[in-house]
């Protein structure tokens, strides 16, 4: 049975090996505060998809 550790994000008490605990250094999160930090992260990168998306077209064009 894995142990049980306090999510950082809401305080819920979530079950996670220990492992995983020492690779994220002891920050863990629940699966919704751990969606939610992706979204914001997303968000405030809005031309990153734009970007990639223009560079990719850019090398198909050049290569045909």
């Amino acid at each position: 049975m894995s142990p049980i550790f306090p999510c950082k994000g809401c305080g819920t008490f979530i079950e996670r090996s220990t492992q995983h605990y020492r690779r994220v250094k002891g920050q863990v999160l629940c699966s919704t505060c751990s969606d939610a930090r992706q979204a914001e992260a997303a968000q405030a990168r809005p031309g990153l998809w734009r970007r990639l998306l223009q560079r990719v077209s850019r090398r198909r064009e050049g290569a045909c």
